[in-house]
């Protein structure tokens, strides 16, 4: 015997639900502007192209209002990314499938987060930073950051290892989070 079971839990109407508005984004965007500048400076590793990717991302969350209020800031740094993806190679990536709540992109925790200043970041090679800058330190998934970048995951993820192992050779050891770091990859 099948039997159906219905949900207690249901949607709100549409019009109870609550959607970021101009003024939620321009709130975010002044409340975090250094941390945005500096994932956008980390990306582009240029300040120049750093600031249009930001300008843009401002200009493309401006007329969003159907994003939930909860993943706004989620959203912008979404945006970031994409835009200094094609800021950096060109890559126009509008296919890319939406963005899902699983992957959330987030301050890195721990020793990680320590590399968020390094300037040995901005010297690795165009693929090998924007994919460990997506993965590692803001969190995306190989699959995601694979349809980013239009590459296969496999490269993506041998990038990321790549970017470990350039990281590793330029940072002192003995005052370095890379032996964590290579571990949790």
């Amino acid at each position: 015997m099948i039997r159906v079971f219905h949900s207690s839990r249901r949607r709100k109407p549409n019009g109870t639900r609550s959607f970021a508005t101009n003024d939620d984004f321009q709130k975010l965007f002044a409340v975090e502007i250094n941390d945005l500048f500096r994932l956008s400076l980390q990306l582009t590793a240029n300040a120049e192209k750093a600031g249009r990717c930001l300008t843009l991302a401002m200009e493309d969350c401006s007329g969003t209002n159907t994003i939930s209020r909860d993943f706004a800031r989620v959203w912008v740094r979404r945006q970031i990314i994409r835009t200094a993806i094609h800021s950096v190679l060109g890559v126009d990536n509008d296919f890319a499938r939406p963005f899902s709540p699983e992957f959330q992109l987030q301050p890195s925790l721990g020793p990680i987060g320590e590399l968020r200043e390094s300037p040995a970041i901005l010297e690795l090679p165009d693929l090998e930073r924007l994919s460990f800058v997506t993965c590692v330190l803001e969190r995306l998934s190989i699959l995601d950051c694979a349809l980013l970048l239009r590459k296969s995951p496999k490269y993506v993820s041998d990038a990321i290892m790549c970017a470990s192992t350039r990281l590793a050779s330029l940072v002192d050891p003995s005052t370095s989070a890379m032996p964590e770091l290579l571990e949790a990859i």
